[in-house]
């Protein structure tokens, strides 16, 4: 499994790479001024975040199948319920995703920097969930 989740990590990183390469080269659709344009390996980040929270619910449940306890005290009442999880998993990543939004008119390199870490950190969480059921 940690080999799963570390393929999982450096396909998502070479997606994120082709897609900025990619999109670099390209000219805006439409004028709009360039402190709001959204940078292009944002919404592959976004995509990236939010499969690694559906990742982290399953490797917590199959954690907590084998006897683990969940870790994050703020997540361990919720953590055996999977409707009650989800619905936390989900309003955090939409909370991260208007964070970057808004800080992305600000500084569009911070916005990608946070979702670079927010990822980075939740490869980590999932690895550690995948070597806690071993």
């Amino acid at each position: 499994m940690i080999r799963s989740a570390r393929l999982l990590a450096i396909i998502v990183v070479c997606a994120l790479a082709l897609t900025a390469s990619r999109a670099a080269g390209q000219e805006p659709s439409h004028p709009i001024a360039d402190a709001v344009q959204r940078p292009p390996a944002l919404i592959p980040l976004y995509a990236s975040f939010a499969a690694l929270q559906l990742v982290d619910m399953h490797s917590t449940w199959r954690a907590l199948n084998h006897g683990a306890v969940e870790a994050n005290p703020l997540l361990s009442g919720v953590a055996g319920n999977k409707a009650v999880l989800l619905t936390v998993k989900t309003a955090g990543t939409a909370g991260v995703i208007a964070v970057s939004e808004r800080l992305r008119k600000k500084s569009r390199t911070a916005a990608v920097i946070l979702m670079i870490s927010a990822n980075s950190g939740m490869t980590w969480v999932v690895e550690h969930n995948y070597i806690a059921v071993r």
